[in-house]
């Protein structure tokens, strides 16, 4: 199977300013959502990302080493040891409210529509309201990656950037946001950090079998370029689990298949 086209972080956000829907809320404290993100993606993301690099090697590093990275403590503290982005991201006044309702806005939008154009312009623009929440960038890295063609350049860069601004909330990064970076490193083929950042996910997240299902997820949605990463992480976390009936069950029900249906 040919690997999808990818984009730089600025072509994942151009042309998102226009023509918004009118369901939008109107902008506070005048700020553009829209314009500001597209100079945060060509500016600020990129910077953030390249300074989270060599923090979350050491965190994909400790995964590799790892026979059983749930409870594996070197593996939690290198993830707990990622950098901040505070004080690059406090020069930009945040839009609380606006934030929100766009982040809502973006994920009914989603749900009812899947990643449309409009989910995708919802949350970018949530983004520029608040570039200092990890859900909101996060949740736009996703996006990216569910655009066709896939924009895995500029959904890296926003998980690293995630990872950055993750605040008190998520002392190790969002489970959500290492999976994000797995599969932005396997549509890049960066196999063996994508591998490993499935796995960094799995030692933080708050639940083991949430994890697995979304683990079985990302396979049925990108298929054998995940087939590995989401392997090895069932395989941990059935190890990991003492419930017959886990989702992380191994082997998952498709492992005799050649891909998802």
């Amino acid at each position: 199977m040919a690997a999808p086209e990818t984009g730089s972080a600025p072509a994942a956000v151009s042309n998102t300013t226009t023509a918004p829907p009118e369901r939008l809320p109107s902008e506070a404290h005048g700020i553009d959502p829209g314009a500001r993100a597209d100079r945060l993606m060509t500016t600020l993301v990129p910077r953030v990302a390249q300074r989270a690099e060599r923090t979350v090697a050491r965190a994909l590093f400790a995964a590799a080493r790892s026979s059983a990275v749930v409870g594996d403590e070197d593996v939690t503290r290198a993830a707990a040891a990622i950098g901040s982005a505070s004080a690059e991201t406090s020069e930009f006044p945040a839009a609380l409210r606006e934030a929100q309702s766009l982040a809502s806005a973006a994920r009914n939008e989603f749900a009812r529509h899947g990643a449309s154009r409009d989910a995708l312009l919802l949350q970018v623009r949530a983004f520029g309201a608040n570039p200092s929440d990890p859900d909101v960038a996060g949740y736009l890295a996703f996006l990216l990656l569910r655009q066709r063609p896939a924009q895995a350049d500029a959904a890296r860069q926003l998980a690293l950037y995630a990872l950055m601004t993750r605040g008190s909330r998520y002392p190790m990064g969002r489970s959500e946001d290492w999976a994000t970076l797995a599969i932005a490193n396997a549509l890049l083929g960066r196999e063996r950090d994508a591998h490993n950042a499935m796995l960094v996910g799995l030692a933080v997240a708050p639940s083991i079998e949430r994890r697995c299902r979304a683990a079985l997820d990302t396979y049925a949605a990108y298929g054998d370029r995940m087939r590995g990463p989401v392997e090895e992480l069932l395989r941990q976390a059935s190890a990991a689990t003492t419930n017959s009936a886990s989702l992380c069950e191994w082997p998952p029900h498709w492992a005799a298949n050649a891909g998802p249906r």
